[in-house]
């Protein structure tokens, strides 16, 4: 599969001290990554708007675990998932955890997205976990 840039995935996971969302981010070097425009007539005008289509190839996906099996952990490791309204942004994230999608596009300036779907296509030829994105 051909990549063309890296990307940090947030998983969101429940601290079950402060009894709050974070949102724990997962350096993967080698994706491949593409924005498109899609427009739609709104109140009389045009809107606009970025569509992102992610795949992370098979080989990245070492640490991977399906999105129950994640919400099921007790704590923090280097598991990282997919699961619809996780967020991501092109490129690696330097802080720690995050709090909102606004946290995390105050600290970069990069494209960012939240997944509105995935899929993990685990079989075949090229194998690899499908991401479709939004603002």
């Amino acid at each position: 599969m051909l990549t063309n840039t890296d990307i940090t995935i947030f998983n969101k996971f429940p601290d079950k001290q402060s009894k709050k969302l974070v949102y724990i981010p997962h350096y993967i070097d080698a994706v491949w990554f593409h924005t498109d425009q899609k427009s739609d007539i709104e109140n009389g005008g045009l809107k606009s708007v970025d569509v992102h289509k992610i795949r992370i190839p098979y080989e990245k996906c070492e640490n991977w675990i399906s999105g129950v099996d994640f919400q099921k952990k007790n704590s923090i490791s280097d598991e990282w998932t997919v699961q619809n309204g996780d967020f991501f942004v092109a490129g690696k994230w330097d802080g720690g955890n995050a709090t909102s999608i606004e946290e995390i596009r105050r600290c970069t300036s990069g494209i960012s997205g939240k997944v509105l779907n995935h899929s993990e296509n685990f079989h075949g030829g090229s194998k690899h976990i499908r991401i479709g994105g939004g603002a």
